[in-house]
């Protein structure tokens, strides 16, 4: 991708990293201290200003772009904004139980508000008023998740020192069944996208995960070690015939939908050795600034920490993972390999790629519908990886910004560069010629067969023998 297709807005001011696009990718949504700024996308002219009662610690869209929610947990208040009706807006105050979270519920007419200490989470129909409770949720932010149609819930739940998931229909919000759960103290949950098998990691201290049915039934306990710090991160792929997860033993491990076996491992050594072809290179971009890529031939050496036993989540491990559109490939972080983001082929669960930044890694977001993967160091620089190569993109020489985060819209046209207490946009022109490389999210090849997952689990079993065909190492600055 030409620098000349990416486009920069000028820089503006938000706080606590809370800047959010609209579902739609028309609006961009700003918590600036106690005031929310709603901006169009295009112009960044300010369409919308709303004044909150005290300085907004987290921002979130409804489903439909018609809401943001703003979350004020040390004042116990959540606050309501209508866009396209300024004189509508809804203040939630959970009084002496107090705010740990709020979030939507799927259809954008609920705010699910968690009380501290976990007492309860409150369910606010912003339509009729009406309110439902549900006692004891095991988490604040986590063990929440919801079926891709929205229509169920599921639950994390504690009661006399024992895990359960509760599953609720979103109509209504009645509950749908509560079952027990094999775990020791349950983490983590996630559906698979059909919404057909629910996903639970336990207790970091232990490697466990436990794959149930709709209907509590148990389908598989995966315990690949023992006696030492289990998962960190997991995801399924976006089709739900496989399930990446990520661990503090640095590798991931790809399980198949069929037997819940597992059909691949990803490892991140410090030397990487294989590539698709003989004449496999790495590509590296000088240090000198403005300097863009060359070629160089593998092995690659990629730099390590030493974890800090002492910290309760020492930084190792894969802490970041994310499946492309369609599934094509997979990224991951080695959070003791900071500076460099591995990418792996959808098809084969091989190695693809391995990019070595000249900075550690600080965030990474796939394009929503093509093979396109931008990621920041904290330079104010984006990079951008496609199957064709790689780019550098500097901003521009006024801007300055140290980027930490980025975010892309749903249509893919544009990105959100943030840093400590700026933001600006960057417009990305795709050419309109077909690119095989570059996949849409909806033309996805259909799910994986029994014999070409048993051809996989061979290959994978093989993998320390036969070199990874296709890698390419890129160091960039």
């Amino acid at each position: 991708m030409s620098n000349d297709l990416l486009q920069y807005s000028e820089c503006h001011s938000q706080s606590g990293g809370h800047v959010r696009f609209s579902p739609d990718g028309r609006l961009i949504a700003t918590a600036a201290g106690y005031r929310l700024v709603i901006r169009d996308v295009d112009t960044l002219q300010i369409v919308q200003l709303y004044g909150c009662v005290d300085a907004i610690e987290d921002v979130e869209w409804s489903f439909d772009s018609e809401y943001v929610l703003c979350s004020i947990p040390k004042r116990g208040v959540a606050q309501v904004w209508s866009v396209s009706n300024k004189e509508w807006h809804c203040k939630i105050d959970e009084g002496p139980v107090g705010l740990a979270h709020a979030r939507f519920s799927p259809d954008g007419r609920h705010v699910l508000a968690t009380a501290d200490f976990r007492l309860r989470i409150t369910i606010w129909s912003l339509c009729d008023r009406s309110v439902y409770y549900i006692r004891f949720p095991k988490h604040v932010g986590a063990g929440i998740d919801f079926t891709r149609d929205g229509t169920v819930m599921a639950l994390a739940e504690r009661t006399d020192a024992r895990d359960s998931v509760g599953l609720f229909l979103t109509d209504g919000w009645k509950p749908l069944r509560t079952f027990p759960v094999a775990s020791t103290d349950l983490e983590d949950l996630k559906w698979a996208p059909g919404g057909e098998v629910l996903c639970i990691v336990d207790t970091i201290l232990q490697y466990q995960v436990l794959l149930y049915s709709a209907e509590g039934q148990l389908l598989q306990t995966y315990r690949p070690y023992e006696h030492a710090l289990g998962v960190k991160t997991f995801e399924w792929h976006p089709l739900g015939h496989l399930l990446a997860i990520g661990s503090y033993d640095e590798r991931v491990r790809v399980l198949n939908s069929l037997t819940w076996q597992r059909l691949a491992e990803c490892s991140h050594p410090t030397q990487v050795h294989h590539s698709f072809s003989e004449d496999g290179v790495a590509w590296v971009e000088p240090e000198a600034e403005g300097g863009g890529y060359a070629a160089r031939r593998l092995p690659l050496s990629v730099p390590a920490l030493r974890p800090n036993p002492d910290k309760a989540k020492p930084m190792m491990g894969v802490g970041l993972l994310k499946w492309s559109a369609g599934g094509r490939f997979l990224f991951t972080r080695n959070d003791n390999m900071p500076r460099a983001l591995w990418v792996w082929d959808g098809a084969t669960l091989l190695l693809h790629s391995v990019l070595l930044q000249q900075g550690h890694v600080r965030a990474a977001a796939w394009h929503p519908k093509l093979q396109l993967l931008a990621l920041c160091t904290g330079a104010s620089k984006v990079y951008m990886w496609s199957p064709r190569g790689c780019r550098t993109a500097p901003l521009p020489a006024a801007h300055e910004l140290s980027i930490t985060q980025i975010e892309w819209n749903a249509n893919g046209d544009a990105l959100i560069l943030l840093d400590a207490d700026r933001f600006c946009v960057c417009f990305v022109s795709i050419p309109a010629e077909p690119d095989e490389d570059a996949t849409d999210a909806d033309e996805t090849p259909p799910p994986l067969t029994a014999d070409e997952l048993e051809m996989l689990r061979k290959i994978a079993a093989a993998e320390p023998k036969t070199p990874a065909r296709g890698a390419e190492a890129i160091e960039i600055a």
